[in-house]
C-alpha cells in the first residue's frame, strides 16, 4: 500500500459497524488527523442484528443494542460524530462531500474517505411500503416502530424464510401473535432441502403457519390490515414484516463513479480500496473473496464488517493489512433449536462442478448418558480431489463450537485427516467422546481412502 501519512481530514459515511471500526483503526494510527463521521440514523456503533430480541422483550432497552454513544467517540476518540445527517453527494473530482441535517445543509472537504454506507432491506416493490401495517428490520429505529405499533395486532405475516425473518417469527410468537412465515423457495433457503425440511417441521411444532413455494406477487394496503396474494391465493393480516434479505447501498459509489462488482456491490481490492485510490470502502456495500470458489461474493454479516472497517481504517493509515475473503459463517436460532452453515452448500457444489462427497450424520451433542439428551443434525460438504471441507450445515443443540471448528477448516482449508486427529475436547457434559466433527471427518475418510 502507498503510504498516505499526510492527509489530514478524513470523512467517514455510515457509523454502523465497519464505519466506526474504521474510524477507530484510523484515530489510532494517526492520532493527528481530523475525523469525521456522517451517520443518517440516530444511532453509531449499534447492533441491528438484536433487533429480533428486542421486539420479543428479552432486550428491555432499545439503547442496551448500542455498543457506544456518539458522545463516547468525541470524548474519549476525538472522532467528531454527526448523527441523523444524510450524505446527499460526493464530489470526487473536488473531494468534497454534501450534507444535510437537522441543523441544515453543509459540505465538507477530505483527503481521504470511507464509505460504509451499509446495505438497504430488499422491498420487491417500494409501493408495498404505503402503510402503517407494514414494516422492514435494519436500523434500531425499525425495532421501535414494530414493538410500539403491534401491541394490537394478531395475525401477523413474515415475508421471508432466512435468518431474519426466522428470528423475526419467533420474537412474534413469543409475543403471542398468529404468525405466517411465506418463502418462495424454501425456509432457510441458503441450506439444502433436508436440513430446510427439519427446520420447518419445527417451526410448524412451535405453532407457525409455514408457507413455502409462496411468492409475493402483490401487497394491497387496507386501514387496518394488509392483503397479501401470491397470483392465486389471497390472504389478510394485520400486519407483515419484511425480510427479504438487504442489498448494498451503492448510490453513493454510482454517483462518485466508482466501479460495482459483479455481484451489484462496491468492487474493493484486497486492502478494500476502491477504483478510486482517495476512497476506501467497507461493511455491507461491498462484495468480497468467496474463499471456498475464489470468486466475488457479497456477505452482508457483522463480523465481516467490523473487520473489513479494521482493515480499511489499517490501509488508509499506511499500513499494508490484507482482508483474505469470507466463508460467511452465520448463525441463529429458532426456540430451541440452533442453525448454523458455513461455506457452499450441495447445490453449489453441484452448480460448480465440483468432484463432491457429503457426509450426513445425526449425533449426539453431548454423552448420551448426561442429561438432557441433545442432538445435532450435521451436513458436511467435502471436496474428494483436496480433501477439504467445503461447506457444512448444521441445526439442533450446542452447534456454536462444531460450527466455529467446521469454519476455521473451510476458511483455511484444513484436510479432513487433520480434522480426525485434531484435539477436540471431551467431557460428557459438552460433547460424545466421538465428536460429531470427527465423525463426519471419519466417514469421509473411511470413503475416500
Amino acid at each position: 500500500m502507498e503510504e498516505v501519512f499526510s492527509m489530514k481530514n478524513i470523512i467517514i459515511i455510515g457509523g454502523g459497524a465497519a464505519g466506526m471500526s474504521a474510524a477507530s483503526r484510523i484515530r489510532k494510527l494517526l492520532p493527528d488527523s481530523s475525523i469525521k463521521v456522517f451517520e443518517e440514523s440516530s444511532y453509531v456503533s449499534y447492533a441491528p442484528c438484536g433487533v429480533p430480541y428486542y421486539v420479543e422483550d428479552t432486550v428491555k432497552d432499545i439503547n442496551q443494542l448500542v455498543t457506544y454513544t456518539p458522545e463516547f467517540f468525541t470524548r474519549e476518540r476525538n472522532i467528531d460524530v454527526h448523527i441523523r445527517t444524510r450524505v446527499t453527494s460526493v464530489d470526487a473530482g473536488a473531494s468534497e462531500v454534501s450534507f444535510v441535517s437537522e441543523a441544515g445543509e453543509g459540505s465538507a472537504k477530505y483527503d481521504y474517505l470511507v464509505l460504509s454506507t451499509g446495505a438497504v432491506p430488499f422491498v420487491p416493490v417500494k409501493k408495498w411500503l404505503d402503510s402503517d401495517n407494514v414494516y422492514t428490520v435494519r436500523h434500531l429505529e425499525d425495532g421501535n416502530r414494530i414493538k410500539a405499533n403491534l401491541s394490537r395486532a394478531s395475525r401477523v405475516a413474515v415475508v421471508g424464510g432466512g435468518y431474519i425473518g426466522v428470528e423475526m417469527a419467533e420474537a412474534l410468537s413469543r409475543q403471542g401473535k398468529l404468525v405466517t412465515v411465506l418463502e418462495m423457495k424454501r425456509i432457510m433457503p441458503n441450506l439444502d432441502q433436508e436440513i430446510s425440511s427439519t427446520i420447518s417441521s419445527y417451526m410448524k411444532a412451535k405453532g407457525i403457519t409455514v408457507k413455502e413455494g409462496f411468492e409475493v406477487k402483490s401487497v394491497e394496503n387496507l386501514p387496518n390490515a394488509v392483503m397479501i396474494s401470491d397470483g392465486r391465493t389471497t390472504e389478510r393480516f394485520d400486519a407483515v414484516v419484511l425480510a427479504l434479505g438487504v442489498r448494498p447501498n451503492i448510490e453513493l459509489a454510482r454517483q462518485m463513479g466508482l466501479r460495482i462488482g459483479e455481484t451489484g456491490a462496491v468492487w474493493v481490492d484486497e486492502h478494500l480500496m476502491t477504483s478510486n485510490k482517495e476512497a476506501f470502502a467497507a461493511g455491507d456495500s461491498v462484495e468480497v473473496k468467496d474463499v471456498v470458489l475464489g470468486k466475488k461474493r457479497y456477505v452482508p454479516l457483522a463480523p465481516e464488517a467490523n473487520k473489513e472497517g479494521y482493515v480499511a481504517g489499517s490501509n488508509l493509515s499506511g499500513m499494508s493489512m490484507v482482508f483474505p475473503g469470507s466463508a460467511g459463517a452465520a448463525i441463529t436460532k429458532f426456540y430451541d433449536m440452533e442453525i448454523g452453515s458455513v461455506g457452499i452448500n450441495e447445490e453449489e457444489a453441484k452448480a460448480n462442478g465440483i468432484d463432491y462427497y457429503a457426509v450426513k450424520i445425526k449425533h449426539n451433542a453431548r454423552a448420551s448418558y448426561f442429561p438432557p439428551s441433545e442432538s445435532i443434525e450435521m451436513k458436511v460438504i467435502f471436496d474428494k480431489k483436496r480433501k477439504v471441507p467445503l461447506g457444512a450445515q448444521l441445526v439442533g443443540s450446542e452447534i456454536f463450537g462444531r460450527l466455529s471448528t467446521l469454519s476455521l477448516a473451510v476458511s483455511y482449508g484444513i484436510d479432513a485427516e487433520k480434522l480426525f486427529f485434531s484435539g477436540i475436547p471431551y467431557a460428557p457434559p459438552f460433547a460424545p467422546v466421538w465428536d460429531s466433527v470427527i465423525v463426519a471427518s471419519r466417514i469421509f475418510n473411511e470413503h475416500v481412502l
